[in-house]
């Protein structure tokens, strides 16, 4: 087996080209505890986990699409759950643009974006409650991303009287609570007081906070909704999403979510809910929004064809672990490892084929107890004894090609 030398210098290598990843992941683990009841829980003390991701590393360039590939279960979405801040990691590192940070600092915070999800059923990614218009505003207003000079003057009086609110409505109350007590000819004056400064602080509100606001977020909004295909925008700003079809929702997802010029987009198979039909023009638009934003995007995927047609390199993973990654030209044509040259052989073919394929018999490996060896191992059929018991590393078999296995398919055909 390599040494950990070895192995660091190749997980440092998996970047396409000599330029620092945006983003790198080194030795990323997820692992999940086993709910059991209560009896076991007093009487056992060992803890079973689910081996969710379990020693993977990737990097993803600037302005590239990595796309991360295979069967339901094998911890795609974990990984990008981690990577968008919404699951703490079990262990491991991860570095942005060539710098050390911990994985809490991924997570969304005001004034720290670097990440945004496209989550994969639009039908419950947005609130039923919130406009269109309004769901595509609102990380704008928690975030506090208006670039523009006089626009964010606009919104820091806004902010400015939603306080004066608050304190014409504290005055009011004083006011009237004095009038109460004094109970004389000046009462009037007080109340009269009174009035007047909820007046001013509501109408305050209303002009500054509400109708100019609204005004500069609206103009943003309605010209995110003109690139990502909701034209014209008056229409579908002030639907709900019940009113609107499935691709739609999607379209303001990824609004949503590219607002706020995240460096890195990470898109959980955001076209399995969609028709075929539709698919396409969803995945033109993400081609032009990363050009237009110059960002990085992370496609999650179990469909090949769509992983060929969209991405730059390919990562895929079986029960846990990354198996192999490479150029999508590279990895589509020359397969290295059995279980992708499998994935290949399952996609349904227009033609009838010359030769008859072999598809690996068996099931996925228990995620609880994996097996001691290469995760693929028990339904290979190129295994030896190694496999079962020594662990694959990715190594570098071609330029910018990496395969975790013994026994690659271009030793063994």
């Amino acid at each position: 087996m390599m040494t950990s030398k070895n192995t660091e210098n190749n997980i440092n290598k998996t970047s396409s080209n000599g330029n620092i990843p945006v983003i790198e992941i080194r030795s990323l683990k997820k692992y999940f505890p086993v709910q059991t009841g209560a009896l076991s829980r007093i009487f056992s003390k060992d803890t079973d986990f689910v081996h969710a991701v379990d020693d993977i590393n990737f990097s993803i360039d600037k302005g590239e699409i990595f796309c991360l590939v295979g069967e339901s279960g094998c911890g795609k979405t974990t990984t990008a759950r981690i990577l968008a801040g919404l699951e703490p990691e079990t262990s491991g590192e991860v570095f942005w643009n060539g710098k050390q940070i911990s994985f809490d600092e991924l997570k969304t915070t005001k004034g720290n974006v670097k990440t945004q999800i496209v989550f994969q059923n639009p039908y419950s990614s947005l609130s039923p409650r919130l406009r269109l218009g309004e769901a595509a505003q609102h990380p704008l207003v928690v975030h506090d991303k208006i670039e523009d000079k006089k626009t964010r003057e606009t919104i820091k009086r806004a902010y400015y009287s939603e306080a004066g609110l608050v304190v014409s409505f504290v005055i009011s109350i004083i006011l009237f609570l004095t009038a109460t007590i004094r109970k004389d000819d000046s009462s009037l004056w007080f109340i009269a007081f009174a009035f007047i400064t909820l007046i001013l602080g509501i109408g305050s509100y209303i002009w500054f906070g509400r109708i100019q606001k609204g005004k500069l977020t609206d103009d943003i909004i309605k010209s995110i909704f003109n690139l990502v295909g909701l034209a014209p925008p008056d229409q579908y700003y002030n639907k709900y999403p019940h009113e609107v079809s499935g691709g739609e929702r999607q379209r303001v997802a990824i609004a949503r979510s590219v607002v706020l010029n995240p460096k890195l987009l990470i898109l959980d198979e955001p076209t399995s809910m969609l028709d075929v039909s539709l698919r396409a023009g969803i995945l033109d638009l993400l081609l032009s929004i990363k050009d237009k934003f110059d960002m990085s995007i992370l496609f999650i995927t179990h469909d090949l064809a769509t992983a060929r047609h969209f991405g730059d390199r390919v990562g895929v993973m079986y029960a846990g672990k990354i198996i192999e990654i490479g150029a999508v030209d590279d990895l589509f044509n020359n397969p290295m490892h059995p279980y992708t040259k499998a994935l290949m052989d399952a996609i349904p073919s227009p033609t009838p084929r010359d030769v008859e394929i072999q598809l690996p018999k068996g099931d996925v490996p228990d995620s609880i107890n994996p097996p001691s060896g290469c995760r693929y191992y028990p339904r290979c059929k190129y295994a030896q004894e190694k496999c079962s018991s020594e662990l694959p590393i990715l190594r570098e078999l071609k330029e910018n090609h990496f395969v975790a296995c013994y026994y690659p398919l271009t030793m063994v055909q």
